[in-house]
């Protein structure tokens, strides 16, 4: 019998979790969602406060239909946006209040169908009007429909030169929509990386930085880890799936608040355990040794622990 025959029997055994989350209040119909209040239909998220149809993001408040923003507040329609206020769809723009159909826009205020501004107030279509006319023409234009409004947007958008990445007080990294960055290669939708690579959508929630790890999804706070996904607080860990506070834990699904684990499911405040069965440090040791050796046999070794047909639910 195999190490991953055995580890399918236990987590088929096993009780699993219906919803996924911790320390939320007034929270329904949510999944993967944390730390947050009054939310519904929310996902993949951290920190979010009084939303509903939002997903992947941080420190959201009072918004809608927003997809990976962090800081905002007020916003409908919103993608990949920090720190605007007050926005209607806005992508990629940062400190933007009052604004609506931006793209690429940074600190700006009072702007309408604009894209690649720096610093602006009383923008129409990239055109600067003083603020009586700019409240007159924005009516207008509210009144000719969101297909006029689009048409016209996108011209604006092709005009206009576009940076080939998003990002923000980055060094030497590659990839996409990258904040607070160095030494990473491929990755995306990913803050405060250091000496990472192959991340989407990895953060910070309870320390500073992700370090020295390598093919996360959507997890935080990483370090010295390998193939995490949906993972909090990470060390030492590798191929761990829905795992809050772990180190030194391997092979690992829905382990919480544990250190030196393999191959074990369901558990909190777990210590030198093997498939749910508890040693004492020598003999966790040793067995693990033993197990890995045949899992380099077997072909198991380094692969995630998923049988034909099987797929993890990723929310």
């Amino acid at each position: 019998m195999s190490f991953f025959s055995d580890f399918q029997k236990l987590k088929q055994k096993t009780v699993h979790l219906g919803l996924r989350g911790f320390k939320n209040i007034g929270c329904d119909y949510n999944d993967y969602l944390y730390f947050s209040k009054v939310c519904y239909m929310c996902f993949d998220a951290d920190y979010f406060e009084n939303c509903m149809h939002c997903v992947e993001g941080k420190k959201l408040k009072h918004s809608c239909d927003c997809t990976t923003c962090e800081g905002c507040e007020l916003c409908y329609g919103c993608l990949d946006c920090q720190e605007c206020w007050d926005g209607t769809y806005l992508q990629d723009c940062r400190r933007v209040s009052q604004s609506l159909f931006c793209y690429d826009c940074i600190g700006c205020n009072n702007c309408f169908g604009c894209a690649g501004l720096r610093q602006k107030n009383y923008y129409l279509f990239n055109k600067r009007l003083d603020e009586e006319e700019y409240k007159k023409k924005v009516q207008e234009w509210k009144m000719k429909g969101i297909d006029a409004i689009l048409a016209e947007f996108e011209k604006v958008k092709e005009s206009i030169p576009h940076q080939w990445s998003m990002f923000y007080r980055t060094e030497d990294c590659t990839g996409d929509h990258i904040a607070n960055g160095q030494r990473s290669v491929e990755c995306f939708n990913s803050q405060n990386l250091q000496d990472c690579g192959y991340m989407n959508r990895v953060y910070v929630v309870y320390g500073l930085k992700n370090t020295d790890s390598y093919d996360a999804y959507f997890s935080v706070d990483l370090e010295y880890s390998y193939e995490m996904a949906f993972v909090g607080k990470g060390y030492n860990s590798s191929f761990c799936f829905y795992c809050e506070v772990v180190r030194d834990c391997d092979y690992c699904f829905q382990v919480f608040n544990s250190k030196s684990c393999f191959g074990c499911v369901g558990l909190n405040h777990g210590e030198n355990m093997i498939l749910n069965q508890k040693y004492s440090p020598e003999d966790y040791e040793k067995k693990k040794a033993e197990i890995i050796e045949q899992m380099k046999k077997d072909g198991e070794w380094g692969c995630w622990p998923m049988p034909e047909g099987e797929r993890y639910d990723t929310g």
